[in-house]
């Protein structure tokens, strides 16, 4: 094999060049300071750049504004004087040392009309990274860093006068993190975001409000109440709100594309959230910046679509919305702009005063993400501009000009099909003499020919304007429109402290016939929190219940239960019979002296496995030692399946190792019994619990190569002196295989590190494959301080390359300090260190290679190799793991020599939200992995595998953040110079236009193939297809994933041979929130057979299905003697069909 030559001096596998990392500290902008040539970088002229736009057709672009008339836009938001207001900043991403604060508020105005701008104001400086603002109530707010500034101009010449704090506190760990995104609301309150890495916590005149990393704030001025509308996202820099009020929000740094935002929703990152949900476009890239069309500018079918930036792959996208039970269902359209051009950077997006779209454009060649350093020379601090895109040969709206206006006139625009005219009326009757306002208001909706929608702008009106109009609200809660319903549901909330008889309306809204009505009323009686509210949530469970109702529910539950609880125990709430919803409350409610009353649940037919082990989990969480009784009786119940079983006994471990909790009943007999059959997680149970009796069973499976760590494993448990004299006896005997002894060595290391760690070394020096030696690395790596035994014992042993090797790369992957053992075994595998990183000429030299001789077909079949692990730990569009970023647009967001340096040092740059936690319990164990969730009993972590791990708070004795990557160094080390080249070719090119633009359809990306497989043939040839795959057979299913294109490899499949045929098969999950007729679009039909719910029937080109609610496997069996082409597989809405539903992505 061909080893890379980076230089005429060097000769070095990648593997000898990160292995130094271990122990040669390399400067953390070692990068920066190579001084390359800033090659590659367009040229920044505003005529050049807009030749590379590809327009969505009957679209057309032009230049509102650019450098130096506006320089590096953040936010934008419009005045009522169809005024463009700016923020701009030159110090992001941070303030050097002495350097003065001086960013901008920046107005720019079209002054004759033409779509240009004419003038450029600087309102105010001296600011520091302002990234919000919103132009109303005589001034303007900014989002100063850690505060939100209120600025007025005096004397009309458009230049701050007066500066107020508004509101102070909001935290500023990392500066595009802080708070920005502000949003005027319908109702005339100010919305405004947070991220991931900040923590707010700011005094208002009703008391310190906080927020622990992401969300969205909501504000009201007048009264100064300020509160958490949602909480989560990584990286949050777009909000919306359609005409009925509905909220939608993007994720800058989150690839889930659209997300349908409810009060009290929570998304992915909260903090101690428990359960979140999830965006409705999975696998897309992130977005920054959100609208929506609502401009009669623009044509009928474009009217509520939301437009956001892929700010990563130059576009800027549109998605179309339609309605699904309480939520919706986004389908991407065309992408309005599409560019080659890499400094183009849309990061906001408005709609103006004349109808057109306006996109800010940061101009940058790269992204501005921590993960790019922040002294890169390449980072552009000057230029920035404004672009304006209309609909050809469609009439402008007209700029209503407010402020020449009577009151009348302003009201009624409120009748305007245009949301900048309807928003703006209502923001400047803020400032008009109240009385007169409610006079013209009401006039207005006793005039003729006023619609609902109408109706709804006059109620949000005299919401604006702090004044209840009773009669409205009680009008449109019950009007023929649901969505109208919905949107005075919420207004009856911020209403329900003036209203008497509030919970009258919410007793009946409750129970509507619409779902989003119901979900609008669980939000509002959840905020009202009292013993009646909580009693009108429980008529909920009488209708359906969908994903966003479910978790209203949960939530309600869980907020609630310091009201409920006591409540339900002196019998002041019954559930009247409903034992679902009892069940419901009481699990997530997750308090122990409810496991009594789930214990039926436990053993009842009626409930799904997923709904039994949510069961499980909760019982080993917080249940006593009767209610474990309860949980191990269950695990023998007559109709539990194997997987359900063992289950149950991996959770009865964790109880036992993490809150020492165990039954008081161990049925050993019925343990023994199926421990003879074979059974794995009876095995591990019996050393968790010491049954000896298990013992002789457990030593004969040292013999089995299959079974020898889960035995070992379980001696080491029972730790008595003939489990360890069985570990030490197998470790110790030369004459057994070398894989085990390392699982008997990995074992005893549990017991006693230091006397295990010289019969370790002595193994390893045997070793001949990674499999074995790994068992022993890991071992080690798992407890405190274990790895500075074995590195002394390594001393003067010489080891296998390839053995020492693997062992560096889990050593530097554990998140520890494991100095000491990367140099001893650098030392003993004779591995040549390497001071310093690639040089500036060697860097060069690679990114010319990758440019000229990289190839992008072959480079993904390299991305595919099981042994390099890439998809184990990284989606491409929702595919794939979710250990790492998912990669879709990884290509057009960071240039090739980041790529290449994340490739050999992947703890150099790491994504927010992706690094390292390692957690060390009380007993000394190391548990390294990435943070999913921690909440005040537990947190859980995903593993290195995929897998995720609970841990309870009571068992550990620090967490700390390591600056580690999960990615193991010199995963590529095994590659050829011109393998590597590939490889870096293709993902440079992930998220470009071309080839490896993930397609937008909803095309299935995560599969599960059978391989070739003994079993599998001996079940198809005796009992035939449809029995072999019933659900009711154990089979080796292994993940799968489409390529870029969406295609699924054939030949990745495996083949088993049938009676006269050869076969494969492939399965996908889809997840159907409304029930009907789901649709499925195959591009090549030939030799293929489906099959849904047991049935098997030949595929056709649009395949339809009717499936009710919940999880479906939608199995292929491919019949390969006719068919040799890929499979593509696109899931669709069948017109006329309620039925709706989402592919099951991820790992």
């Amino acid at each position: 094999m061909k080893t890379l030559k980076l230089s005429s001096s060097k000769m070095m596998m990648f593997c000898f060049r990160v292995i130094a990392v271990g122990f040669v500290a390399l400067s953390g902008n070692a990068f920066a300071q190579r001084n390359l040539p800033l090659d590659a970088i367009p040229k920044p002229d505003p005529s050049e750049q807009i030749k590379t736009f590809v327009l969505d057709e009957g679209l057309e672009i032009n230049l509102f504004a650019s450098d130096p008339m506006i320089a590096k836009p953040i936010g934008m938001n419009w005045d009522e004087k169809g005024r463009l207001w700016v923020v701009s900043s030159r110090l992001y991403p941070h303030i050097k040392p002495g350097q003065r604060s001086d960013d901008k508020v920046v107005v720019l105005e079209d002054l004759n009309g033409d779509g240009v701008a004419d003038k450029s104001t600087d309102f105010a400086k001296d600011l520091l990274i302002p990234t919000g603002i919103m132009p109303g109530d005589g001034g303007v707010y900014v989002a100063n860093s850690t505060e939100i500034l209120f600025l007025r101009d005096l004397d009309g010449d458009l230049k701050e006068d007066q500066r107020r704090v508004v509101l102070s506190g909001f935290g500023t760990e990392d500066t595009h993190h802080i708070i920005h995104a502000f949003r005027g609301g319908p109702e005339g309150m100010m919305y405004f975001n947070q991220s991931i890495y900040i923590h707010s916590h700011v005094e208002t005149p009703h008391g310190v409000r906080r927020l622990m990393a992401g969300g969205i704030w909501h504000y009201r001025p007048e009264t100064g109440e300020l509160e958490v509308f949602s909480r989560g996202f990584v990286n949050s820099w777009g909000h919306i709100f359609d005409r009925y009020g509905q909220s939608f929000a993007t994720d800058g740094a989150y690839g889930e594309g659209i997300n349908y935002v409810f009060p009290g929703s929570v998304f992915v990152t909260a903090y101690n959230a428990k359960r979140i949900m999830r965006g409705l476009n999975p696998g897309q890239p992130k977005h920054c910046g959100l609208e929506i069309v609502n401009s009669s500018h623009f044509p009928d079918e474009w009217q509520g679509n939301l437009i956001t930036n892929d700010f990563r792959g130059h576009r800027v996208n549109r998605f179309v919305m339609s309605e699904s039970g309480s939520g919706y269902v986004s389908r991407q359209a065309p992408d309005l702009i599409r560019t080659t051009h890499k400094s183009f950077r849309p990061i906001d997006v408005k709609v103006g005063p004349d109808g057109a779209l306006y996109i800010a454009d940061w101009y940058n060649p790269i992204i501005q993400h921590g993960e790019v350093d922040f002294r890169d020379p390449r980072r552009d601090q000057v230029h920035g501009r404004i672009w304006r895109i209309t609909y050809k040969g469609r009439k402008l709206s007209q700029n209503p000009k407010f402020e020449d206006q009577g009151i009348r006139a302003v009201v009624n625009h409120l009748k305007s099909p245009d949301s900048y005219t309807r928003h703006f009326a209502k923001r400047n009757l803020r400032l008009r003499k109240k009385s007169e306002v409610i006079r013209e208001l009401k006039f207005l909706e006793g005039s003729e020919g006023i619609t609902e929608e109408d109706r709804l702008e006059i109620l949000w009106a005299n919401q604006a304007v702090n004044e209840l109009d009773e009669p409205l609200l009680k009008k449109l809660l019950v009007s023929k429109d649901h969505r109208i319903r919905a949107a005075a549901v919420r207004v009856l909330y911020h209403w329900s402290d003036r209203l008497e008889d509030h919970m009258d309306f919410l007793d009946q809204t409750v129970i509507d016939d619409h779902p989003r009505v119901r979900l609008e009323a669980i939000s509002a009686l959840r905020q009202v929190g009292t013993v009646q509210s909580f009693k009108a949530i429980l008529k909920a469970f009488t209708k359906d219940i969908d994903a966003n109702i479910d978790f209203a529910l949960w939530l309600s539950a869980r907020e609630m239960e310091s009201i409920w609880l006591p409540a339900l125990e002196n019998g002041e709430i019954s559930f009247g019979g409903n034992t679902s919803a009892l069940e419901f409350i009481l699990k997530a409610a997750e308090k122990p002296s409810a496991l009594k009353l789930l214990g039926p649940s436990l053993t009842s037919l009626d409930i799904s496995s997923a709904g039994f082990r949510e069961l499980v989990s909760l019982f080993a969480d917080i249940g006593k030692t009767e209610d474990l009784d309860l949980l191990h009786s269950s695990a023998f119940y007559k109709e539990r399946n194997k997987e359900d079983r063992d289950f149950v006994f991996k959770e009865l471990i964790r109880a036992n190792q993490q809150r020492q909790v165990r039954p008081s009943e161990m049925r050993i007999a019925d343990l023994l019994k199926l421990l003879v059959s074979g059974n794995s997680g009876v095995a591990e149970l019996c050393g968790s619990w010491k049954v000896f009796e298990a013992r002789k069973e457990i030593i004969q499976w040292l013999k089995n190569d299959e079974r020898v760590e889960i035995a070992a494993s379980s001696l080491a448990s029972m730790a008595d002196n003939e489990s360890k004299q069985a570990l030490l006896e197998l470790a110790e005997d030369e004459s057994r295989g070398i894989l085990q002894r390392s699982a008997a060595v990995g074992a005893l290391t549990r017991l006693d590190p230091v006397k295990t760690s010289e019969l370790a070394a002595q193994v390893l020096v045997k070793a001949k494959t990674i499999q074995s030696a790994e068992l022993i690395f890991e071992a080690y790596l798992s407890k405190e301080k274990s790895s500075e035994y074995l590195a002394v014992a390594l001393s003067e042993k010489k080891l296998n390359a390839e053995i020492a090797a693997a062992g560096v790369r889990k050593s530097l992957s554990s998140g520890g300090d494991t100095s000491q053992l990367v140099e001893a075994l650098s030392k003993s595998g004779a591995l040549q260190p390497i001071v310093n990183g690639l040089s500036d000429e060697e860097m060069k030299s690679l990114m010319s290679e990758v440019q000229s001789k990289g190839d992008a077909v072959r480079g993904e079949k390299i991305y595919r190799k099981s042994q390099l692990l890439c998809q184990v730990c990284h989606a491409i569009g929702g595919g794939g793991g979710l250990i790492g970023p998912d990669l879709v647009s990884i290509g057009s967001s960071a240039p090739v020599d980041y790529i290449i340096d994340s490739l050999l040092e992947p703890a150099k740059k790491i994504k927010e939200g992706y690094h390292t936690t390692v957690i060390t319990t009380k007993g000394g164990d190391l548990i390294t992995g990435g943070l999913i969730s921690e909440g005040d009993r537990e947190i859980i972590l995903r593993m290195a595998d995929g897998s995720e791990r609970k841990i309870a708070k009571v068992a550990i004795k620090k967490k700390e953040i390591s600056p580690i990557s999960l990615m193991p160094p010199g995963l590529t080390a095994s590659l050829r110079k011109d393998e590597f080249i590939d490889l870096v070719r293709f993902l440079s090119s992930l998220g470009k236009e071309g080839d490896y633009k993930v397609p937008s359809g909803r095309y299935v990306r995560r599969w599960r193939v059978l391989p070739t497989h003994n079993k599998v043939g001996n079940l198809i040839r005796t009992k035939g297809m449809q029995y072999t795959l019933n659900g009711q057979n154990e089979l080796p299913w292994k993940a799968s994933y489409s390529r870029v294109n969406a295609e699924l490899p054939i030949k990745e499949v495996g083949i088993n041979s049938g009676f006269n045929n050869k076969l494969s098969v492939a399965k996908f999950e889809i997840s159907v929130s409304v029930p009907g007729e789901i649709g499925l679009m195959i591009a090549d039909t030939k030799g293929l057979q489906i099959i849904v719910g047991g049935k098997m029937v030949n595929a056709s080109a649009e395949s339809v299905f009717e499936l009710g609610k919940g999880r479906h496997d939608i199995m292929f069996v491919i019949d390969r003697a006719v068919r040799e082409s890929n499979l593509k597989v696109q899931l669709f809405d069948v017109g006329g069909s309620p039925g709706r539903a989402s592919l099951i992505g991820g790992a």
